[in-house]
């Protein structure tokens, strides 16, 4: 069934601890901790992997973020403002700079808004889009190496925890 667990034992301890619509939780608060415990360390790991492959290409990891959320964007071009929101920093100015330094990098073009002359889009180069690929394909032997020492029951609980915190598919009602 689409957006429900299966009601095996698991199942049944991810649906306990996701509902928080009823002010109560009836899950084993130990197994919940278990649960959150892998999450953080498979956060910290893959974070601390992609920042690795991130500096070994000559980039910053809050550069290459910026270049993935610009390219990343459904016309793969951000304002200056959407770049700082995308990136979670509060300063327009730090993403301004970290645009600039990807422009000095041949990464990102600036063009001018064509609908609002105080807007200037980021706009990903061909530079741009080959350093993300570089940088994914060693991203992705490194993680898969990763993959093969965590358990199946630590790949289980993480998920269930990722898809806790971005609200995915549960109909609890």
């Amino acid at each position: 069934m689409a957006g429900k667990r299966a009601a095996t034992k698991e199942g049944l301890r991810f649906v306990k601890w996701v509902d928080t619509n009823h002010g109560f939780h009836s899950y084993e608060f130990h197994d919940y901790m278990q649960s959150v415990a892998a999450a953080r360390y498979v956060i910290r790991r893959v974070q601390r992997i992609i920042d690795d492959c991130v500096r070994k290409h000559g980039l910053e990891p809050l550069e290459q973020q910026a270049l993935v959320q610009i390219y990343g964007a459904p016309e793969q071009r951000l304002p200056i403002g959407q770049v700082a929101e995308r990136l979670d920093i509060s300063s327009s100015a730090l993403a301004s700079r970290l645009v600039t330094k990807l422009e000095d990098s041949g990464y990102v073009r600036r063009v001018p808004s064509e609908e609002d002359r105080r807007a200037t889009w980021a706009c990903t180069t061909p530079a741009g889009v080959e350093i993300l690929h570089a940088i994914v394909d060693d991203l992705h032997r490194e993680v898969q190496y990763f993959h093969g020492k965590l358990s199946e029951t630590d790949q289980r609980a993480a998920m269930e925890i990722f898809a806790f915190y971005a609200g995915f598919g549960l109909d609890l009602s």
